[in-house]
């Protein structure tokens, strides 16, 4: 069964290599986006292109800005390249800072039993929006640059949360910054679109090719979705996940949890946990269910990465 795997990589591009190289099978294939902000030549010295890794073309390129949607824009591109391939089996979404907790034969085989099935956590549903999550697709996010969480979220004057004193701060750093055009927003209420209702969860999927010509074909009949998500915050937690569950209301896709294992749970330090040579024990649990796990940084830790190999994937 062929594997299709989409990279989105921001940074060490020697990391990035040991996870394709690790990855690597006469049945895989590596699709890689590079953030538009990073200079692609380090990457490319340290893997080159070949048949069976190939690297975004310039122009499809897009700013990686944490939450921003240049995220949904690069997989979509992506997504497309490893369907105009006429690729078959599975699509795998996952980032440069990710790695198996299973050998790449354990992987294949995985899917050859699970054939049918699709991979992707979702965990908001058009009844469980909290607060916190309904602020991602009722207010505006604008950034002040791209520095990771460095933006804003504007409400419009229908919403309560408008009448704040904070909001006049907000109103005048897009002035003073050049975006008074976005000041307009205010008077208009973001609403959901009506022919689709709105899902979120994880962002990382394993997808069988039939859904991915789905989703793409969703999208090129309906690019105003994509369009309205410009102002989501982490549009690559509701993007998708809507459509994919609009797509599911004229039909079974076995959908399950997504393959890769993330750790938002731990009571301090930053979120996700970046994992170390001590959380050997937590990935070697975690490769009972799962198949890939994020994040890593050989730059805090590459002893982890070396145990993984030697205790998990030999």
């Amino acid at each position: 069964m062929q594997i299709s795997y989409i990279i989105l990589a921001h940074k060490n591009p020697k990391q990035l290599k040991r996870l394709v190289e690790r990855l690597q099978e006469p049945w895989t294939r590596f699709y890689i986006h590079i953030d538009k902000n990073i200079h692609i030549n380090e990457f490319r010295f340290e893997l080159k292109a070949t048949d069976d890794v190939i690297y975004l073309p310039e122009n499809y390129r897009y700013p990686g800005i944490w939450g921003d949607i240049g995220i949904v824009k690069a997989t979509l591109e992506a997504m497309r390249l490893v369907l105009n391939e006429n690729r078959n089996g599975y699509c795998i979404l996952i980032t440069g800072q990710d790695y198996p907790l299973r050998s790449n034969h354990a992987i294949s085989d995985f899917f050859q039993k699970n054939d049918g099935k699709n991979f992707l956590s979702i965990v908001q549903n058009p009844d469980s929006w909290n607060k916190h999550y309904l602020d991602r697709i009722t207010k505006y996010k604008i950034n002040k640059s791209s520095q990771r969480g460095h933006f804003l979220q504007l409400s419009s004057i229908f919403d309560s949360d408008f009448y704040d004193f904070k909001t006049l701060g907000k109103l005048n750093y897009l002035r003073k910054t050049g975006q008074a055009k976005e000041i307009s927003n205010i008077f208009r209420k973001r609403q959901f679109p009506k022919n689709i209702e709105p899902y979120g969860g994880g962002v990382y999927f394993a997808l069988k090719m039939d859904l991915i010509q789905k989703v793409l074909e969703y999208h090129e009949k309906n690019p105003k979705f994509l369009e309205w998500n410009n102002y989501t915050l982490c549009a690559d937690e509701v993007f998708f996940h809507s459509v994919i569950m609009k797509i599911q209301q004229d039909e079974d896709l076995n959908l399950e949890r997504s393959l890769t294992y993330v750790n938002w749970d731990r009571p301090s330090g930053p979120l996700p946990v970046t994992f170390e040579i001590e959380d050997l024990q937590e990935l070697t649990k975690a490769s009972k269910d799962f198949l890939w796990a994020r994040k890593f940084d050989v730059d805090l830790d590459k002893r982890i990465l070396d145990e993984i190999d030697e205790k998990l994937l030999a």
